[in-house]
C-alpha cells in the first residue's frame, strides 16, 4: 500500500538517479546487494551519478521557484545503530542539473545491513507556494532507498578469537557474548564475541563467513541466534533498561532497543519480561523462530 503526503509531491522522474558504486583496487564496480568480503578495517568509498530538475521539481510541488530544497543521502547501520548524513549538496532552481555524489563511509562504524536513504527534501518554504503544497523543513519530496548485507552471514560486532582454557569461561563453550552494563556507552566498545579457539568448527565457519559452506551456516545461524539471545536477555535483565528511552546514537541502549523491536515488533517489553520468567522454554523458542534457527541455507 503506497503512503499518503499531506503535501503535493513531484513524480518521481524529476530525479533520475544512476546505479550505486563503489571504489576498488583497479577502479570502480557497481555496488551489489550484498558485500561478503567487507571487513571492519575498510572504508567504503561510494559514488553516484544523477539527474536533478529542480525547477521542474519545485513547480509541481506546488512550491516557489526560490523554495530552498536539498538532496540528501542519510546512512543507517542495522547492527550498530549507527546513522548520520553521507552527503548533501543545494538544488538550484533549474532543469537538467547532473550532480556525482561522492562520500566514504568507515567500516567501523557499520556491520550488518547498510540503508542509504536518498531524499529530496524541503529546506526552506518561500512566499507564494501553494496552500498544499509542503512547508515544513525536511518534507520529503522524493526518496529512495538502497540496501546491503555487509558480511553475509559474519557476526555483527567485533570478534576475539581465545583459548577459554585462559578465561573463565566454560573451557568447553564454544563463544561467550561479552555485553556492557552503561547503556549510554557506545556499543561497538561494549560488545565484544569471542569465539573459542579449541572448537575448530567454530573458528573456520567464523573464517570462512565471506563464502560459507552449507555447514558453515548452520554454525554461524546457530551463533547469531545466540548472539540476538544474549542481546535480548541483557535487555530484559538490565534493571536500567526501558524500550521508551532516547538513547544516544550507537550506544548500547540504542542497540538493545533495536535488536528488540527488529526481533519482536509484536511484544512489549513487560510482556517479553514476564515470558522469561514464567515460560522460559516457550521464550527460548520464540526467539529460535524470530531468528529463523538453522533455516535451510
Amino acid at each position: 500500500m503506497s503512503r499518503a503526503f499531506p503535501f503535493i509531491r513531484p513524480p518521481a522522474d524529476v530525479v533520475i538517479a544512476g546505479p550505486w558504486s563503489y571504489a576498488v583496487a583497479d577502479g570502480t564496480e557497481e555496488l551489489p546487494r550484498e558485500l561478503p568480503d567487507w571487513d571492519y578495517d575498510s572504508v567504503l568509498s561510494i559514488r553516484r551519478p544523477v539527474q536533478i530538475d529542480g525547477l521542474r521539481a519545485r513547480r509541481l510541488s506546488g512550491l516557489a521557484e526560490d523554495a530552498e530544497v536539498d538532496f540528501t543521502v542519510r546512512w543507517a547501520s542495522r547492527s550498530s545503530a549507527l546513522r548520520g548524513r553521507a552527503w548533501r549538496a543545494e538544488v538550484p532552481a533549474r532543469d537538467g542539473i547532473e550532480i556525482d555524489i561522492e562520500f566514504d563511509l568507515d567500516g567501523d562504524e557499520l556491520g550488518g545491513v547498510l540503508d542509504l536513504d536518498t531524499v529530496l527534501t524541503l529546506r526552506r518554504s518561500t512566499e507564494g507556494a501553494s496552500p498544499a503544497a509542503a512547508c515544513r523543513p525536511g518534507s520529503v519530496l522524493w526518496n529512495e532507498k538502497f540496501s546491503i548485507v555487509l558480511q553475509g552471514d559474519a557476526v555483527l560486532f567485533p570478534l576475539a578469537i581465545a583459548d577459554f582454557h585462559y578465561l573463565p569461561y566454560p573451557t568447553k563453550a564454544s563463544w561467550y557474548l561479552e555485553i556492557g552494563e552503561d547503556l549510554d556507552a557506545a556499543a561497538l566498545g561494549s560488545i565484544l564475541l569471542l569465539a573459542n579457539e579449541r572448537r575448530e568448527v567454530v573458528v573456520n565457519a567464523l573464517a570462512a563467513a565471506g563464502a560459507p559452506s552449507v555447514a558453515d551456516r548452520r554454525v554461524l545461524s546457530a551463533l547469531r541466534t545466540d548472539v540476538q539471545r544474549a542481546l535480548i536477555e541483557r535487555a530484559l535483565t538490565h534493571e536500567d533498561f526501558a524500550d521508551d528511552v532516547d538513547y544516544p546514537t550507537g550506544s548500547l541502549g540504542a542497540v538493545l532497543t533495536a535488536v528488540l523491536r527488529m526481533t519482536f515488533p509484536a511484544f512489549s517489553l513487560e510482556a517479553l519480561r514476564r515470558e522469561r520468567l514464567s515460560e522460559p522454554a516457550l521464550f527460548t523458542s520464540r526467539v529460535q523462530d524470530a531468528t529463523d534457527l538453522l533455516a535451510a541455507p
